[in-house]
């Protein structure tokens, strides 16, 4: 997987709003490792979390594409992706 901040990244910059988009791309990052982590451990407690995770998923998704944003369709797009693996 690539990420596109972490490509582009020149370490001996010492601009501000290159060290901003390291920090995001660490955080975001960071955030998605653990939502992975939990939502897996959550999958292997209860026979029925499958069933309230796809619902929970399908519900984000329902919100992101009400928002009809360039940004909201296409973080509903890659959760889309994910439904499949959780179900």
């Amino acid at each position: 997987m690539s990420y596109p901040l972490a490509a582009n990244r020149d370490p001996s910059s010492d601009d501000p709003a290159s060290t901003w988009g390291i920090g995001v791309e660490v955080d975001l990052q960071t955030a998605l490792a653990l939502a992975r982590a939990t939502t897996k451990a959550l999958l292997h407690l209860s026979p029925l979390s499958h069933r309230e995770i796809t619902a929970a998923l399908q519900q984000e998704i329902d919100v992101l594409e009400m928002q009809s944003d360039p940004l909201s369709l296409a973080a509903a797009n890659a959760v889309k992706q994910y439904l499949p693996e959780a179900a």
